[in-house]
């Protein structure tokens, strides 16, 4: 039953991301098959909310400098205008145009590109680059058209509205993106997976300028609400500990109780353990030790408030009662051991902190902190494995 029970809440994440965007996937597919061809109104309010929608994630990557979102937005929308002016000027004969093929062929060779890469900074030498493909691609896809070269296994496209070679990119996108999602649980990669999986089925249903609006509009949706969701999560959430972060500290430093006492907790060493372990095992080092934390005190809220240093609010309790409770989180911390991997042995490590009842005098938590931070660094400078008060 325990491990029914750890595993629940190892599922639960991914459900919980999953939720809204698997909605609206289901929602465009049963309002196509359900309703049909849309009026005219209505699909010119599909539009109007995918424009919409694309000119709020170009406004919010640049401002919070984000990458990924944005140029998975483009392709979007590069295929979306290139889909509609290819059925404008051909009618149905476009599933057969070189044009349409090759798009078929570039838009999930991007998407799976952009899935797998890391998510930089906007204004980088990157999306440069990125750039310049993208533009490179439109550019290939107009001299192709000219010689009538196709990108395909089959000449022309299959019954489906997609060739062979674009079924096998865009399942090797979904079943990847599918499987990378559900071991991370992040909220980007969920949203993202069904942002493709809308712009497969707007592929697949082309032919209807009612599926092809409704798909595409709801794979903008996805996107967007992915990207606020994680925008959300990264402002007060640490991604590495899955702590509430500085960020989210001072925001709710406010609303703390009239009695509380501060904990500030340091890892002893730390600057020793990443030039002994290196950058990916000292951060598994960090998880494991916010994970153990999570255990030790699960009534406390605990923040990540640096790198190596975090702060747990002991509600309602005294400095003797606070300075009792992370005396013993101390030593459960360095009574235990820590595996980084199966083919080493658990590494000790131990941690030091001090403990700052409020006072009538504090006009704010900061203050509180400042003296915390204060009274640690003294003695730390002497010792380590050790918890002080303030």
């Amino acid at each position: 039953m325990r491990n029914f029970f750890k595993n629940f809440k190892l599922i639960v994440p991914q459900i919980k991301n999953s939720l809204l965007p698997a909605l609206i996937f289901a929602g465009s597919f049963l309002g196509y098959y359900l309703y049909g061809e849309i009026s005219s109104p209505t699909q010119h309010n599909l539009h109007f909310i995918f424009w919409t929608t694309s000119i709020l994630i170009i406004l919010g990557t640049s401002f919070f400098n984000r990458q990924k979102p944005l140029f998975f937005m483009l392709t979007i929308a590069f295929s979306y205008i290139i889909i509609n002016l290819l059925k404008q000027k051909y009618s149905l004969d476009y599933l057969s145009t070189s044009s349409y093929i090759n798009l078929c062929f570039f838009a999930p060779l991007n998407l799976i590109v952009l899935y797998f890469i890391k998510d930089k900074r906007l204004f980088s030498k990157q999306s440069y680059w990125l750039l310049l493909v993208l533009f490179t691609e439109i550019a290939l896809c107009e001299y192709f058209n000219k010689i009538n070269f196709t990108i395909s296994f089959n000449s022309e496209a299959d019954s489906i509205n997609l060739n062979s070679l674009s079924v096998i990119l865009f399942l090797i996108l979904l079943i990847s993106s599918f499987i990378k999602f559900n071991i991370s649980g992040f909220i980007d990669e969920t949203s993202l997976f069904f942002c493709s999986l809308n712009i497969f089925a707007g592929f697949y249903y082309s032919a209807s300028s009612t599926a092809l609006s409704i798909f595409f509009c709801a794979a903008n949706i996805t996107l967007f609400l992915g990207f606020i969701k994680h925008t959300h999560y990264i402002l007060n959430y640490d991604a590495l500990t899955e702590l509430p972060s500085r960020h989210s500290y001072l925001k709710n430093s406010s609303k703390f109780p009239m009695k509380y006492s501060l904990a500030i907790i340091y890892l002893d060493n730390y600057s020793h353990l990443y030039k002994v372990f290196g950058y990916f095992k000292s951060t598994k080092i960090l998880k494991m030790l916010a994970n153990r934390l999570k255990e030790l005190e699960a009534e406390n809220p605990i923040y990540s408030y640096n790198i190596g240093e975090f702060i747990i609010i002991f509600k309602n309790d005294n400095l003797k009662q606070s300075f009792e409770k992370l005396d013993n989180i101390r030593r459960e911390i360095a009574s235990s051991e820590f595996m980084i991997s199966n083919k080493q042995k658990g590494i000790k490590i131990t941690i030091s902190g001090c403990v700052s009842e409020k006072k009538r005098s504090d006009n704010n938590a900061t203050e509180v902190l400042v003296r915390a931070r204060k009274a640690l660094q003294k003695s730390y400078q002497f010792t380590q494995n050790l918890i002080s008060k303030a």
